[in-house]
């Protein structure tokens, strides 16, 4: 739960950004399928940006199309709309980054980071029968918007939450709860409340540090969509609740595990939402005995972590 004292300054932050109005109508926009490519792309041409980097990474070896994409229209089409959500969300979380001192974080591990988690759930969403693999790249992208917040507009208590954590040998969330009486979860969920992110994010940015037996309710299915479209028949996690927060809990698992969270400078991992039965499946897919399940998972991320590496640079440009 948000500390009243956090949420009180919070409320009071004049400069915290907000996503640009034309930023909230494309967003909102990829949400409806109905939509045609044309008027996505008026959309997104009313920002500079926003269109540079779409074209910038229409263009890119990623897609490694035979001809020059040279209209927005077209980027949209031969792109998709998650791809166009990925890029939107990556510009709004180097925003977050721009005035953050790298004394008090190490942007650059933490962008790493960012991606690598996107990257992980996608490979884990599409691999374990979650359908909306897209959106599992967003949610691992911004999962942990909260450490932008805490690192730039609380900074004093983000070096005491440094010093706990050196002195105590606590994980990050323990020693955010100690200092603030809240973690960046709950300030994360806050903003992305702030942002009208879809409510399916909103929940991973909340609960991802919650322990997955005391989870609420499933979250609610997207809308427009039954159930059935978003877990396949066969998937290893329609028994889960909140299957979206464990996959990208787990990815934050395997950035820890595999060293894409050394901004964190954790000793011990912060507790996550980690379904033994997930785990169980990764370990036995495929009829491999566990190590080998594991290791060939690892090399499906890094790869596909590269891919989107590439492109998210490329279009930050």
């Amino acid at each position: 739960m948000l500390n009243p004292a956090i949420r009180k300054k919070l409320d009071s932050l004049r400069q915290l950004p907000t996503i640009p109005f034309v930023i909230s109508e494309v967003l909102q926009a990829v949400d409806n399928t109905n939509l045609s490519a044309s008027t996505l792309a008026n959309l997104i041409e009313r920002d500079q940006a926003l269109t540079a980097s779409v074209l910038t990474a229409a263009n890119s070896p990623y897609y490694g199309f035979a001809r020059r994409i040279a209209t927005v229209d077209l980027a949209v089409v031969v792109m998709g709309l998650n791809a166009i959500r990925e890029i939107v969300l990556s510009m709004l979380l180097r925003r977050l980054m721009i005035n953050i001192n790298p004394a008090i974080l190490d942007i650059e591990s933490f962008w790493r980071y960012s991606v690598f988690c996107g990257a992980a759930s996608r490979v884990i969403a599409r691999k374990y029968g979650y359908r909306l693999a897209g959106e599992a790249f967003v949610a691992g992208l911004v999962h942990d918007i909260g450490i932008l917040v805490l690192a730039q507009y609380f900074s004093k208590e983000y070096l005491k939450i440094r010093q706990v954590q050196q002195v105590r040998r606590f994980s990050l969330v323990d020693a955010e709860k100690i200092v603030l009486k809240s973690s960046h979860s709950d300030v994360g969920a806050w903003l992305a409340e702030k942002w009208n992110l879809p409510k399916q994010i909103c929940d991973v940015i909340l609960f991802h540090h919650t322990a997955y037996d005391d989870l609420p309710q499933n979250e609610k299915k997207s809308e427009g969509l039954e159930a059935e479209e978003q877990i396949s028949r066969y998937s290893s996690l329609d028994n889960l609740k909140q299957p979206l927060t464990v996959v990208v809990s787990t990815s934050e698992w395997l950035a820890w595990n595999m060293g894409y969270k050394t901004w964190a400078n954790e000793t011990s991992s912060s507790k996550l939402c980690i379904s033994q039965e997930l785990i169980e499946q990764i370990k036995n897919h495929e009829v491999l005995d566990s190590s080998s399940a594991v290791e060939l998972l690892k090399l499906e991320i890094i790869e596909e972590f590269e891919k989107a590496l590439t492109i998210n640079d490329l279009a930050k440009r």
